[in-house]
């Protein structure tokens, strides 16, 4: 059996139903007291190009959001010396191989079919079938280090178009599946709406005092998405 499922096998047992570590999201304490946010990045300067899947932009916030946390792959927490907290560590863990699915110890794991091997491991959700296909295209791809510059659409913000898939990619690792972070679901309309009009998804994305940051212990959302955000959640987060 390859090293990463072992890994991920070990990891289910270790941290059982807490497997993302962090703060529950509600109003405490500030995370800063000035209220400034990580500065959110955009992409590398070119546009994008339609049928290209983007590192930064695309693969980025799944890793991120499901394997590059503390206790796990990331936030120094580098389980059986597999991190995962950035591109040039995840190539250093021998994890990814350009072109080649097979040949791709993560795209291996994220397949699985065992629950004793899967990656995430339970009781977290396990990738969305979306996510799996944008990995798999990226490593087919060469799986580059690359980013681009996209349109930022705010005039166009709806639920299904624009809010669901940046919460699938940057929230959905930890507050899904049976046991979420916090006890904050956020898969259904329902769940993010309630987190929503709580007044709690735009001050934890945007790093206002008071909240926790969020992603937690990763760099901000890029301004579109916190922008994209603010426009929803002002608009009532309608089920659009």
């Amino acid at each position: 059996m390859k090293k990463l499922t072992y890994v991920f096998a070990a990891f289910a047992l270790a941290f059982g139903m807490g497997a993302c570590q962090h703060e529950p999201l509600i109003p405490e304490s500030p995370t800063d007291p000035n209220g400034n946010g990580g500065g959110g990045g955009g992409g590398g300067g070119e546009p994008c190009e339609p049928g290209v899947v983007y590192f930064e932009n695309d693969v980025w916030p799944i890793i991120q959001s499901s394997c590059a946390y503390t206790g796990c792959h990331g936030g120094g927490s580098a389980q059986d010396g597999i991190d995962l907290s950035s591109y040039q560590a995840m190539m250093n863990s021998d994890v990814i191989a350009a072109f080649s699915l097979g040949g791709s110890e993560l795209y291996e794991v994220i397949t699985e079919n065992d629950p004793d091997k899967v990656m995430p491991p339970p009781p977290n959700a396990e990738l969305t079938q979306d996510q799996i296909n944008t990995i798999a295209t990226w490593i087919q791809q060469g799986a580059l280090n690359n980013a681009c510059d996209g349109e930022c659409d705010l005039l166009d913000v709806t639920f299904a178009g624009t809010i669901q898939p940046i919460i699938q990619q940057s929230c959905q690792g930890c507050h899904s599946g049976g046991s979420p972070q916090g006890g904050i679901s956020l898969t259904t309309y329902s769940q993010i709406q309630g987190f929503a009009n709580s007044g709690a998804l735009y001050g934890t994305v945007s790093h206002a005092a008071g909240y926790t940051a969020m992603p937690y212990n990763q760099p901000q959302l890029d301004d579109c998405k916190v922008e994209q955000i603010r426009l929803w959640v002002e608009a009532g987060a309608p089920n659009n």
